[in-house]
């Protein structure tokens, strides 16, 4: 194939994958402008976490045995941890099958799934900034912020970002944090990744198809500086070399 033919194959190659590509090319950058311009600790809410002071277990404090919260649980455990919730000693059961459990540390008392009023207080005891709680929901379907284990309760706060803290019932911690820039941070991340859905898959059919095509693209648009270029185009580094 002659010079001029290759040029032409690679001009309309680059014309029409240019066509197809153009509008992803510029969510690409756009979006990788966007997610590296916002501060990460931000974003995942970070700098309105409240202090927290750890608490030890009172070593004069009667805990209730391993054996005997097993007991109570009538389950299959497979780990047994204690910590505290507001003040409270807790004892953590996780299980071989099914949702862990939260028992008081001293009663073996089942706490989980936690109250809507204790959701909330463990929400504002994590919130560091001066503002009220709005809403308290329990959630049963995942929704366009948050995509983890159900059911959960959804704490939203009357700040300027509207955080919503996502707290589990069976856990008693935060699992998530969602804010205005935490939401702009995934609706680019979606385009990044062309995970319309889940926004979780970075190896899905269409952004590996769309990657070979842009690979394509650079590669024609590469191709075609070499006939863009003439000895004459390099003639001023020879000239510098000379000198």
């Amino acid at each position: 194939m002659s010079k001029q033919k290759w040029h032409k194959f690679f001009a309309q190659a680059h014309k029409w994958v240019g066509l197809i590509l153009g509008l992803q090319l510029l969510a690409w950058t756009v979006g990788g402008l966007v997610m590296t311009w916002l501060p990460i600790n931000e974003v995942r809410g970070q700098h309105k976490v409240a202090a927290q002071t750890p608490m030890k277990l009172s070593a004069g404090d009667d805990y209730m045995g391993i054996s005997d919260l097993v007991r109570l649980s009538r389950s299959e455990i497979i780990q047994v941890s204690h910590t505290h919730i507001l003040g409270q000693p807790v004892a953590k059961l996780r299980k071989l099958h099914g949702a862990p459990e939260i028992r008081d540390a001293r009663t073996g008392e089942l706490l989980s799934p936690i109250s809507r009023e204790l959701a909330q207080a463990i929400a504002e005891a994590d919130f560091s900034l001066d503002a009220p709680v709005s809403s308290v929901t329990e959630l049963f379907e995942n929704n366009i912020d948050y995509r983890g284990s159900l059911p959960v309760w959804q704490v939203n706060f009357a700040d300027e970002e509207q955080t919503s803290l996502y707290v589990s019932p069976t856990q008693g911690r935060i699992v998530a944090r969602r804010s205005e820039m935490w939401r702009v941070f995934d609706f680019f991340w979606m385009l990044h990744i062309m995970d319309y859905d889940e926004r979780a898959d970075m190896n899905n059919p269409l952004v590996v198809t769309t990657s070979f095509f842009a690979a394509l693209f650079a590669i024609s648009g590469l191709s075609l500086l070499f006939f863009r270029f003439y000895r004459r185009d390099f003639n001023f580094i020879l000239g510098m070399r000379k000198r």
